[in-house]
């Protein structure tokens, strides 16, 4: 994925703070080596922002989405009301948005199997 128009942390999150995480593989090894990043993808630029270790942990209490839709995890959001994040319990197309709002994982719209391929749909205005 082009990262180019993404502010991206210079340093990872601290392996405690991962540890007591349960995140997908893709978006820990984000993590490791950027505790978040910001900005846009695409011609359209849409913005983007993936959370840091400490604010995936502090969404997951605060966002009543994530009661509302047990297993889903928060890691990210387009700055506004969507979210972006792994449902885990979907047989295809575990990475996807969400409205804040939403009453429950019908409202998840699965953009891809990978972070990588989230994030390309985003930038081709999926």
């Amino acid at each position: 994925m082009d990262f180019s128009g993404m502010q991206l942390a210079l340093e990872g999150a601290p392996k405690e703070q991962l540890d007591r995480l349960q995140l997908p593989r893709e978006v820990r090894d984000f993590l490791e080596k950027h505790d978040g990043a910001r900005g846009t993808v695409g011609p359209r630029n849409r913005p983007v922002v993936i959370w840091s270790a400490e604010q995936i942990a502090r969404e997951a209490e605060a966002q009543e989405v994530t009661r509302a839709t047990p297993g889903l995890l928060l890691f990210g959001s387009d700055g506004g009301a969507e979210g972006y994040g792994y449902l885990p319990r979907q047989q295809r197309g575990k990475y996807g948005r969400i409205s804040f709002m939403a009453a429950g994982a019908h409202e998840f719209e699965s953009l891809g199997d990978s972070l990588d391929e989230l994030l390309t749909a985003l930038a081709q205005g999926r």
